[in-house]
């Protein structure tokens, strides 16, 4: 049995019959399905554990990046294959693995594709599959909840990050990278990834990559708010990393201090005062679509 779990609410309402449509693209393929939607905030781990112990045999996750972090926890270090169906507002994960924007034709890509392993990212202990975070991001996901009513997708993030450029201000930092000496840092960004995009798709980490064992650690300095908008373009298209302004280097742990900060982990926010980062190689099972040609 393929279990579809859906968050109603992903994308502004873009998973309206949509679960429906994959389920006789599952009947069509010769699988069993049945739907687990998702209650409230928060519950997408929840319902994974519902189908789990109603023998699900692959997990069907139809949301953005908040719907999928919420369910690989339950599924890490198990051998059930995860399928992601792209219906939320980024969809960055989506992007990096290489699925159609199409959500009925991502399910086709991963059901015709083949099983892998990929790594999972964990902070202070809790598994997180794409970027996780603080900084410049935070505001902008902030602004993005309010502005998600009025603009759909991938829009709301856009109009969110030019509301926050002029009034966004730098945050201190410490960060400790491979169990090294904390070093203080004043940052417009600090991210640690596991995906390459984050914010609908700006490609905050270009060279990260989702099986190789490791996490990428990208910070970004301050700069003069005039800027900023000629450098969102470097950082849409992932070549920030070669200026200056920018560092990136690849861990297997990191650690974020700094009092009452909110970090970014898979476009959810949460307070804490130090970010513990880890990898788990190869602990998510999914089905990686082949590769053109």
């Amino acid at each position: 049995m393929f279990a579809v779990i859906v968050n109603p609410e992903s994308g502004k309402g873009r998973t309206e019959g949509l679960p429906q449509a994959l389920c006789r693209v599952l009947e069509e393929s010769g699988h069993e399905s049945r739907i687990f939607p998702t209650q409230e905030a928060g519950d997408e781990g929840r319902q994974a554990r519902i189908a789990l112990e109603n023998g699900a045999q692959a997990i069907v996750c139809v949301g953005g990046d908040g719907t999928l972090s919420g369910i690989v926890g339950e599924l890490a270090e198990k051998d059930v294959p995860l399928l992601i169906v792209p219906a939320g507002t980024g969809n960055d994960f989506a992007r990096a693995f290489g699925l159609p924007r199409d959500p009925v034709q991502a399910l086709y890509a991963q059901l015709h594709g083949e099983r892998a392993h990929i790594d999972l990212g964990t902070v202070n202990g809790k598994p997180f599959l794409n970027v996780s975070g603080s900084g410049f991001d935070v505001e902008v996901l902030r602004k993005t909840e309010e502005l998600k009513a009025v603009y759909p997708g991938e829009k709301a993030y856009r109009k969110a990050v030019t509301a926050v450029l002029g009034r966004y201000k730098p945050m201190e930092l410490e960060l400790s990278i491979d169990g090294g000496a904390y070093e203080h840092r004043r940052v417009t960004i600090a991210e640690i990834a596991n995906g390459q995009y984050f914010g609908g798709g700006m490609r905050v980490a270009p060279e990260a990559a989702h099986d190789d064992g490791l996490l990428d650690v990208v910070t970004v300095v301050p700069v003069w708010h005039g800027l900023i908008p000629l450098l969102l373009p470097l950082l849409i298209l992932g070549i920030h990393t070669r200026l200056p302004l920018a560092k990136a280097v690849r861990v297997r742990s990191a650690v974020l201090r700094c009092p009452g900060m909110t970090v970014n982990i898979d476009g959810r926010l949460e307070r804490m005062d130090e970010a513990r980062f880890g990898v788990l190689p190869g602990a998510l099972c999914v089905m990686r679509p082949k590769k053109r040609g």
